[in-house]
């Protein structure tokens, strides 16, 4: 592979070298063709720019030469080069080496991450072998994406020499000018200024904001892009301060006053010395040049308040790193705090600041602060350093937290705004202010129950969304046996008769990127994107490794469930949704584990006819949400809620029992049918000592329903005794001793007869042969069919056997 980019300048030669870059500049064309991305912005060629500009002398590209008499500034320099095609993309390693052609006494990288500056190691020359003096090193981009600025220091001739170059890391999941301002838009409106980051690899510019926070990080970068202006105004400024003449009251003897007095003045003077009174003292008032000025002392406050500030930075950042297990920040970028302050202690003790008081405020407005050279700098400069967050317009450069981190919240987020859009809920109550400023002035999420976003709907359902909760032995109710656990994303539905449903979601900003010999034969890597195989694992570890204990007080038993009805990953995996399946449709139906792709919409529509979250939406709204019907509408309130709950225990993933058990949800489910006694279908026959009923299949029955006649425990029969009276009779129920299902009928082995306490009137219309799913207990007590409470109601509205 040869080296991507070779440049040369008379003082060293910069190589850079990375393995396998065709698959990452595929995958990252693929991914802007599929999100339709292809924007101005990435049309644009890569840029690596230098700081300061380099007297180049060549420059390779791909072992291809770079014509740079193009790039070329007026002054013969070169202070960016634009490549043909991107070099640069997340989670690869690049190597860089930097050849020097003098005698380079040190070399050393001055980057704020004292992490990337241990990467990089100085060779001394060795005149023996004929080595010259070199600087190498390894980066690995990680999740972090944006400008990755690398500033190379080297002492020459007992010079320090710094020459920075940098380029733009990109994403190969998503578009990077395109996707990622969406998230940022959706944090910042829910959590703003968390995003931020002191210390990253690469920085972003940072968009204009409403927030007005008082953001520590905020006021650093916007300080460290204004410091040079400030710097040269305050220069300006103790050149020639600004003065004023002021009038100045002084009480004076006679034999001490000098030039020329007033006429009532002399005549008082003169009054007082014929009559003796030679010590008296009399009000002179003079017009003389003072520093002592409104502005001057503006100035004062800005410079005092500005080095007490970068002081405690420095401080508190020290302390951090102390505190911190590895060291995070590089001892060059706190040294240059330091450095920051020199200019600003250097105008503190300029002679005139000690003539000059205490800022009070502006009386009325300046025009020397407004027009004045240096004076207007400084104005305009704290202006920007006070409201910071009003004027930023893109004029600073910031670190982000990890696009990995991004991602995951932007996922939790996202699937609020589709509880509170999509399916009906209201926000009752949120901790988005417990947001605290950590460790290196960063805002960190409360994360667990603590910070959970708490939702309710009109029909009593209620539902909380918790962002990293922590399971451990000890947490209650919910708890882990074994290690302790710390999913994502848990989203608890409560029902109202407090049946609560938990599912965890796991965002995970990673593709499937090759095949192995485990993988489906039907998944095409290549040109569809699919979940990584290890997040499916951990999704099957988190749904075992979660136990919901339930202690008696009464009694000494422990009763203990699984809360957990689905575990699936996110990932930024681009699909056609509306038109195309979920490639884990079929593990999410059958075992309710898998995933769901997820992006920002490239569209301002709903979720209806939005290709990003449309899979995650029509499951939500299978489990929690309203399913507009007409059989649905037909039910009363209570049915309704009942319904909503007995759907998700409908599922295939919420019967699988361990091998030799059952799972059943009532324990004496009825299934009551209204037949003709004469009808072929109806055949209640007996072999010997066993009673079979033959139910016949017919094409409207649902997937669903061999696992409720598996659960059906008695069996009774609204015989239709005399046709011409339509009078039918329930007069016994049979005992089910099991059910099994052959290609065209359900075959049900009876058990002896019970004798039915109640006779049931009204019985439907045998031309119509209905039935009904209900307990033996509520068939029972009711003497009206139509007063039988049916239980599975959404599986019964649909179902009619004919």
């Amino acid at each position: 592979m040869p080296d991507l980019l070779r440049i040369q300048t008379p003082d060293f030669e910069l190589s850079i070298w990375c393995n396998d870059i065709e698959k990452r500049q595929k995958t990252y064309q693929s991914t802007l063709e599929k999100r339709e991305a292809i924007s101005d912005y990435n049309a644009q060629p890569s840029i690596v720019r230098f700081s300061p500009p380099l007297d180049m002398l060549n420059a390779d590209f791909m072992n291809e030469p770079l014509v740079i008499e193009d790039s070329l500034s007026p002054s013969g320099l070169v202070d960016s080069l634009e490549l043909d095609n991107f070099i640069f993309f997340e989670n690869l390693q690049y190597q860089f080496e930097v050849i020097f052609t003098g005698d380079v006494e040190k070399a050393y990288l001055s980057h704020r991450s004292h992490a990337i500056n241990k990467s990089f190691r100085f060779i001394k020359a060795n005149k023996q072998r004929s080595t010259l003096a070199r600087l190498t090193g390894t980066i690995n981009t990680a999740n972090d994406v944006g400008w990755l600025r690398l500033p190379f220091n080297y002492i020459k001739s007992s010079q320090t020499f710094k020459s920075t170059i940098s380029f733009e890391v990109l994403p190969t999941k998503m578009s990077l000018h395109d996707d990622l301002p969406k998230m940022y838009q959706a944090i910042d409106n829910a959590f703003p200024l968390w995003r931020f980051s002191l210390v990253e690899k690469t920085e972003q510019d940072s968009g204009q904001t409403k927030q007005r926070h008082q953001f520590p990080l905020l006021w650093l970068a916007n300080f460290s892009h204004l410091r040079h202006q400030l710097f040269h105004a305050l220069k300006v400024i103790s050149q020639a301060p600004h003065s004023r003449l002021q009038a100045q009251t002084s009480y004076t003897k006679a034999a001490r006053i000098k030039g020329k007095i007033p006429a009532r003045l002399g005549a008082k003077i003169k009054e007082d010395l014929a009559n003796g009174l030679h010590e008296q003292r009399y009000q002179v008032t003079k017009k003389q040049l003072s520093v002592d000025t409104p502005e001057n002392r503006f100035i004062k406050m800005v410079v005092s308040t500005t080095k007490k500030r970068l002081a405690d930075f420095e401080y508190k950042l020290r302390q951090d790193n102390k505190k911190s297990v590895s060291q995070r920040l590089s001892n060059a970028f706190l040294d240059e705090f330091h450095q920051w302050q020199q200019p600003l202690q250097k105008m503190l003790k300029q002679g005139f600041m000690a003539n000059v008081g205490d800022y009070n405020g502006h009386g009325r407005e300046s025009l020397v602060l407004q027009q004045k050279v240096g004076y207007s700098s400084v104005y305009r400069i704290w202006q920007e350093l006070k409201f910071y967050l009003d004027v930023f317009d893109n004029q600073s450069s910031i670190s982000m937290k990890s696009v990995a981190e991004i991602y995951e919240v932007w996922c939790f987020l996202t699937l609020r705004n589709i509880l509170i859009d999509e399916l009906d809920f209201k926000e009752v109550a949120t901790k988005k202010q417990e947001l605290q400023l950590k460790k290196f002035f960063e805002y960190q999420l409360k994360d667990g129950f603590a910070g959970a976003f708490k939702f309710e709907r009109d029909d009593g359902v209620k539902a909380r969304l918790a962002h990293e909760p922590r399971f451990r032995k000890t947490t209650k109710p919910i708890r882990t046996y074994s290690v302790s656990q710390e999913p994502d994303i848990l989203l608890e539905v409560t029902f109202p008769n407090n049946r609560q449903f938990i599912w965890l979601f796991d965002a995970k900003y990673r593709i499937k990127t090759k095949k192995n010999q485990y993988d489906d034969v039907n998944q095409d890597i290549e040109k569809n994107d699919y979940v990584p195989d290890d997040a499916i694992n951990q999704m099957h570890r988190y749904r075992d490794a979660l136990i919901r204990v339930n202690e008696s007080k009464h009694e000494n038993g422990v009763d203990k469930s699984r809360p957990v009805f689905g575990a699936f990953a996110l990932y930024p995996g681009y699909f056609d949704q509306i038109s195309k399946a979920n490639p884990y449709s079929d593990t999410i139906d059958e075992i309710s584990i898998g995933a769901f792709a997820l992006l920002p919409s490239l569209t301002q529509n709903s979720p209806e006819a939005d290709n990003s979250c449309y899979w995650l939406l029509n499951f939500l709204r299978q489990n929690i949400g309203k399913r507009i019907s007409s059989a649905v509408s037909d039910l009363s309130t209570s049915q309704y809620k009942s319904s909503m709950e007995e759907n998700i225990y409908l599922q295939d993933a919420a019967r699988i029992p361990y091998d030799g058990m059952q799972q059943i949800l009532y324990q004496d489910l009825t299934l009551t049918l209204a037949v003709d006694k004469n009808d072929n279908d109806y055949r209640l026959v007996k072999d010997g000592t066993v009673t079979l009923y033959t139910l016949p299949k017919n094409s409207i029955f649902t997937r669903y329903d061999y696992h409720i006649l598996k659960e059906v425990r008695y069996l009774s029969l609204a015989i239709c005794s005399d046709m011409d009276s339509n009078c039918y009779d329930i007069e016994y129920v049979w005992p089910v001793k099991k059910m099994v299902a052959l290609t065209d009928h359900f075959i049900f082995e009876l058990d002896q007869p019970l004798k039915l306490q109640s006779k049931i009137n009204n019985v439907p219309d045998s031309t119509q042969q209905y039935f009904k799913l209900t307990t033996l207990r509520c068939l029972q007590s009711v003497s009206d069919f139509n007063d039988i409470e049916p239980v599975y109601q959404e599986l019964c509205s649909k179902i009619t056997v004919s």
